[in-house]
């Protein structure tokens, strides 16, 4: 044991050696996937960026050559929804460990501001708190609340300080009492060009199915589904649709879970309205039966788990566009936290760890099994995400000039999704036991190579925050 811990040690360092000593990759034989199409052709990276793409390349003196026969050569994927702070399971390094290793280069999480502390300055605060923290690249995302004239004023400063998006919650109590100060910060946000992120279920309707639940003494996680209908998302949707095509703000919707709420972001978006849809894996994978077996609290999300019907509504959206990104909402807490017997449907853990697994499983169930064309894989997994927050063409994109974020993939690569094998301080996985077909081996960020062979590279400290515009 001690002679293969020492072995173990060794090709570790040995590793972080190699990957740091080349100042040029070759990666050499791949298939370059992008959104606008497939290349078998050979990339060239010199320190942190692509400095050529094409057939035949060369290598050059002191150049690592990584051997790509077989596998797909892709953009880092680019997760713009994790929760990586107090009071959740996991910081910055281990989210970073567990993204890397499942494909992800780089990860948007939020910036908490204290009492009194102004958007701008806890963004600041955050970024330096963070960045020694993180491997993966990181960006972050302010909080609009309350929804004050000095928040409006505020939207200016976000841009300035580089990351300009900011975060709505509409089932807080008083969202619609405060709603005409929400539309002016969505205005300001407009007119700086500042994203919004908005939660949509609707405040009064998840409070009447609460105190009907207790009405009939049913407060236990065991009713939580109904204690959150469909109904609450739908009208919070139609909601944010009102006020995205009100203001002009783009707005981006976290977690859809339903089909009827597509429904309604479908028919907005085909009147030309600057929205955008994310949803999660838990509502590709898993549906509502989760809720009903022995184990059930482990699986209460916002929103929770719906049908079987909500589940294809939803892959049908990403195969069509009218989804545009996947992301985690990683939101990891452990077992003897989520299994807590004092938690009831007002009072709960929602959440799940997610970050390793989602890259591969997307790619096994759609990819492999739904057919799911490479370049939807590549947009809805980064190409998106780095559009509409303002990475985009510094990330997203296999292309000279960009950074090297890059993942080499092994379509035919076969695993077992385990917990014991999950980066993050998260010990469990919802999906314990899945067999999947289709892993990262390689996973490069800005031209370092930060995990290979099941071994993590990179340090805390090397990730970085990156600034965003979209002008």
């Amino acid at each position: 044991m001690l002679a293969g811990s020492m072995a173990l040690a060794l090709d570790a360092s040995s590793l972080r050696a190699s990957s740091r000593s080349a100042s040029e990759l070759l990666i050499r034989g791949g298939r370059v996937v992008n959104v606008d199409g497939i290349r078998d052709a050979d990339v060239r990276v010199s320190g942190e960026t692509i400095a050529e793409i094409g057939r035949g390349l060369k290598a050059g003196a002191g150049s690592r050559v990584i051997d790509a026969t077989g596998k797909l050569v892709m953009p880092g994927g680019i997760d713009p929804h994790t929760h990586l702070s107090p009071p959740f399971a996991d910081d910055l390094t281990s989210g970073s460990e567990a993204a890397l290793a499942g494909g992800i280069t780089t990860v948007g999480t939020f910036a908490f501001a204290g009492e009194g502390e102004t958007i701008a300055a806890a963004l600041e605060r955050n970024a330096a708190t963070m960045g020694p923290l993180a491997i993966a690249d990181f960006f972050l995302h302010g909080f609009a609340w309350p929804p004050t004239a000095a928040v409006a004023a505020s939207m200016a400063d976000v841009v300035r300080a580089g990351q300009p998006s900011i975060k709505f919650f509409m089932p807080i109590e008083d969202f619609a009492a405060k709603l005409p100060e929400v539309i002016q910060v969505l205005e300001a946000a407009a007119r700086e060009g500042v994203v919004a992120m908005i939660h949509c279920e609707d405040a009064a309707l998840l409070g009447a199915a609460a105190r009907r639940l207790a009405a009939e003494g049913r407060t236990s996680l065991a009713s939580y589904g109904e204690s959150r209908p469909v109904i609450a998302e739908l009208a919070a949707t139609n909601q944010a649709i009102a006020l995205c095509e009100m203001t002009g703000a783009t707005c981006y919707l976290v977690h859809l879970s339903s089909g009827r709420a597509l429904e309604a972001c479908r028919a907005a978006k085909a009147r030309g309205l600057k929205l955008h849809v994310e949803t999660r894996p838990l509502y590709l994978h898993l549906t509502e039966e989760k809720m009903r077996g022995p184990d059930f609290p482990l699986y209460v999300g916002q929103p929770p788990l719906r049908t079987k019907q909500d589940s294809e509504a939803l892959w049908a959206g990403l195969a069509d566009g009218s989804i545009d990104v996947l992301a985690t909402d990683h939101a990891p807490w452990t077992r003897a936290q989520k299994l807590d017997p004092s938690l009831t449907i007002t009072n709960l853990r929602p959440g799940v760890s997610d970050l390793q697994a989602m890259l591969p499983m997307f790619f096994s169930e759609g990819v492999g099994k739904r057919k799911l064309p490479l370049e939807r894989f590549v947009a809805v997994t980064s190409t998106n995400a780095a559009r509409i927050f303002g990475l985009y063409p510094r990330k997203g994109v296999i292309r000279e000039g960009a950074d090297a974020d890059v993942v080499i993939w092994d379509p035919e690569r076969a695993g077992t999704i385990r917990a014991e094998n999950d980066r993050s301080k998260s010990d469990y996985t919802v999906y314990e036991g899945w067999q999947v077909r289709g892993w990262p081996t390689m996973t490069i960020r800005r031209g370092d190579v930060v995990v290979e062979s099941g071994q993590i590279l990179g340090q805390p400290g090397s990730g970085r925050i990156t600034a965003r515009s979209f002008r």
